[in-house]
Order: structure tokens, then sequence, then C-alpha cells
């Protein structure tokens, strides 16, 4: 597996909890929906991160939830431009399939940090046919909002009614069913990927119009 370094560019903190950390492109490639695993140079300490950028930028970008027992995000945020970081991969295989390329309805069901690989869909397939639903607990939480094209982007959050919807991306599924011709892609924690497919199953989409990447 391929395994090389790269240089930190900035971290850009959105949240008290959530930040982006930039990374030079050098000569790296990958499919929008894929993941690497960042490491820490001559260590074996690693975890794996969606890529959040596009792939016509210059720049890798990853998503980052720092955890207030995890050591390695931690270590993420307080780097200074110029450091470096071992990257491995790409790996995964949660890429948009040929339907969906060529605008078939889909929809970007997401929790969390979990928005990462449908912002790198975006960015690197501007004329899809989507809708993403996205789960918070805080307005703030709208991670890239401003990359997807407005009326395409509905913000559920549970904790406070700053968002689109007031509630659970699950209430909002339950009220507002799914056509079956839809092709979905699920990205958040398995709790949400097992009901959400639930609900799908449920309104008739096939087993292959349900993609999914459980992500924490």
């Amino acid at each position: 597996m391929k395994r090389q370094k790269h240089t930190v560019q900035e971290v850009i903190n959105l949240t008290p909890e959530t930040f982006i950390i930039r990374l030079d492109r050098m000569n790296f490639k990958f499919e929008p929906g894929q993941y690497v695993i960042i490491r820490i140079p001559d260590q074996n300490k690693g975890r794996e991160y969606s890529i959040y950028s596009g792939v016509n930028d210059d720049y890798l970008d990853f998503l980052v939830r720092e955890i207030p027992e995890g050591d390695f995000s931690r270590y993420l945020r307080h780097l200074k431009p110029g450091s470096e970081l071992d990257v491995e991969g790409p790996k995964g295989y949660f890429i948009l399939d040929e339907k969906t390329k060529q605008g078939h309805p889909a929809m970007l069901i997401a929790t969390g940090t979990g928005i990462s690989p449908f912002h790198s869909y975006v960015k690197s397939y501007p004329g899809l046919n989507y809708r993403v639903l996205h789960g918070v607990h805080f307005g703030d939480e709208a991670y890239g909002r401003e990359t997807f094209s407005p009326g395409r982007y509905l913000l559920c959050t549970s904790r406070r009614d700053d968002g689109d919807y007031f509630g659970r991306l699950t209430y909002y599924l339950k009220e507002n069913p799914v056509d079956s011709q839809m092709i979905c892609y699920l990205c958040g924690n398995s709790d949400m990927i097992d009901e959400v497919t639930t609900l799908l199953e449920k309104y008739g989409l096939p087993p292959e119009h349900i993609r999914t990447e459980v992500f924490f």
C-alpha cells in the first residue's frame, strides 16, 4: 500500500470540536468517497479519515472531530504549517456508481463528520442530481454547507432548533418517505445506518440502491 509524506499547509478550526487539516496534494490520486490512514512519521500510530476535498483541488483536506480522550486528534489539531504526516492509501469502495454520476437521483445521508465523502462527491462532480440529509446536534455543525447547492441540503438538528428541521434525521425520513427509485448513500454511526436502512427497505428500495459506510 502506497505511503508517502505530506506537509501540513493549514489547520482550519470550524467548531470547538472540529477542524480541517489541510495537506499538500503532491501527486496523490483518489476517487471521491475513499479514505486514507494518516500516521505520525516514524510511528505506527494511525487513524482512518475520509477525504473531504475534491479531486480537482490542489490540496488534501480531512475533516476531523477532536475526541476528548483521543491523543491522535489532539495531536493533529495542534500541528503547525510545515509539519509532516504520513498518508497511506487511498483505500475503500464508497464511491459513486455510474448511474449516479450520469444524473440518477441520489440522496446523501450523513451524521456528523460522516458528511466528508459527500463533500468530496459534490466538489468533484458538479453535475450530480442529489439531495443531502445531514444530522447533527447543533446548527454550527453544518460542515461545508456552502459547497452544496441551495435547496439540496437539509440540516437536521437534534439538540437545538437552529437547523432546517428540528429532530433526528430518522424522524425526518419517517415523515418524508423516499422514492424507491432513489439511490441512497449512508455515512455515519452504525445505529443511524441500521435504522435508516430499515426505513429505506420499508419504502421499497432494493439492496443495490442502499450504499453504506460506517464512519465511527
